[in-house]
């Protein structure tokens, strides 16, 4: 039941939420590309088939943004993997999954370090925060993805004048230094979700690093396994 919830979560905040980020990016720059002049009425009242459809392409785009994100921070995951900032951890955990791996350390790369280390983790029943930073990690991923294009999207609409804003009772027309501020919060904010979904990353790496360790020095209460591993 647990699991399950904690699918859901991920799939709210690593797909839909980004994805909902992303999809206004792209209405504006559609807007501004195609239907400049037209007045965007704050109103939009869909049924329940558009709303459908929103949450299907929101769902499609948060994919996408994610995917986007896998390709443009490489260097993060792989840093973070590395764990040159605790050279003794890094030291340790490189030691153990040799053994493990029963393979000499030079060979070792870091992301098999990382992998086996969190299995070893999660077959122990002990995953402790694991979930929690998986899905953290991949909702300021791929809304910082979605801030950057939002941002993006509305300095092209800046660059196209006619930005009209039309709501029941009062009409907003937007002129291109209010864009371009907004577009400037937007990639600030977008910058502060990349810098979290950093911290996130190396919190991640350090923790199934950290509970396969503790759980090599545990009594083994008869598990042969564990024994022949850090009896070689």
């Amino acid at each position: 039941m647990l699991n399950n919830f904690t699918f859901t979560l991920y799939e709210i905040f690593g797909y839909l939420v980004p994805g909902s980020v992303t999809l206004t990016g792209f209405a504006i720059i559609y807007w501004a590309a195609f239907n400049p002049t037209a007045q965007l009425w704050a109103g939009f009242d869909p049924g329940v088939g558009v709303w459908a459809l929103l949450l299907s392409g929101c769902y499609i785009l948060g994919h996408a943004a994610q995917a986007v994100g896998n390709k443009l921070f490489r260097q993060v995951e792989k840093k973070a993997l590395e764990m040159k900032s605790n050279p003794l951890l890094r030291e340790s955990a490189f030691q153990h999954a040799a053994r493990i791996f029963d393979v000499d350390i030079k060979s070792l790369d870091a992301r098999w370090v990382y992998r086996v280390l969190d299995e070893l983790a999660v077959q122990n029943g002990q995953p402790g925060d694991r979930d929690m930073f998986i899905y953290r990690e991949g909702f300021y991923r791929g809304t910082c993805v979605g801030l950057f294009f939002l941002a993006l999207s509305l300095i092209v609409r800046a660059a196209v004048p006619g930005t009209v804003l039309k709501c029941t009772y009062w009409t907003l027309a937007l002129s291109q230094r209010e864009l371009v501020f907004t577009s400037l919060i937007v990639c600030g904010l977008g910058w502060l979700f990349f810098q979290r979904y950093c911290r996130f990353t190396e919190y991640r790496v350090t923790r199934a690093v950290l509970s396969a360790l503790v759980l090599l020095q545990l009594p083994k209460d008869g598990n042969e396994t564990e024994k022949a591993v850090t009896e070689k």
